[in-house]
């Protein structure tokens, strides 16, 4: 069963968060890479610039790219690997943008028999949902999502910057207080 969390963070909120994650030794890959790339740890010090990343929870598997104009790039399996897949809130033309963290919990098929995801993915995932609904807001629902507004983009959006879905057709949040 896939778990997906929508949110609104403000780079203010992507540091705090990976602070209080910094402790699992969560591994930072980005979306598409290089067979040889060697990812950082995550903590408050990374630098996120791509749009996309993976926080990995042990090894991951990972597949060549045969076409397209990311040729001989690996992608990285997201359901049979142990990963949080992480998409950013961007700002684009004056507002902030949904993201969200996405996560394969548990196997299925012929994988389920092999025990499942590592015990220290599942507590990644758990320790992630934690800090999410301990520290966010809560916004309006919108077409029976609720997101959960970081306080960075609280103030934000306070202070003026619209928050609006991910997408093309994305309606305007607004935040509870």
């Amino acid at each position: 069963m896939a778990l997906q969390i929508p949110f609104f963070m403000a780079p203010e909120d992507e540091r705090d968060v990976l602070r209080r994650l910094s402790r699992l030794q969560l591994e930072l890959w980005p979306e598409l890479t290089d067979p040889r790339h060697r990812p950082p740890s995550c903590g408050p010090e990374t630098e996120l610039v791509d749009p996309a990343y993976y926080l990995a929870a042990g090894d991951v598997i990972a597949y060549p790219l045969k076409r397209g104009q990311n040729r001989g790039r690996w992608k990285i399996d997201e359901v049979k690997s142990p990963v949080i897949y992480f998409f950013r809130s961007q700002m684009e033309e004056g507002e902030l943008r949904s993201g969200y963290f996405w996560a394969e919990t548990e196997t299925a098929g012929d994988q389920s028999r092999t025990g499942g995801k590592p015990s220290r993915f599942v507590h990644a995932v758990r320790e992630l949902q934690e800090v999410v609904k301990s520290r966010f807001r809560r916004s309006s629902p919108i077409k029976g999502t609720i997101y959960f507004v970081g306080p960075a983009a609280a103030r934000l959006a306070q202070s003026g910057t619209p928050l609006r879905e991910a997408g093309r057709k994305g309606e305007l949040v607004r935040v509870y207080r």
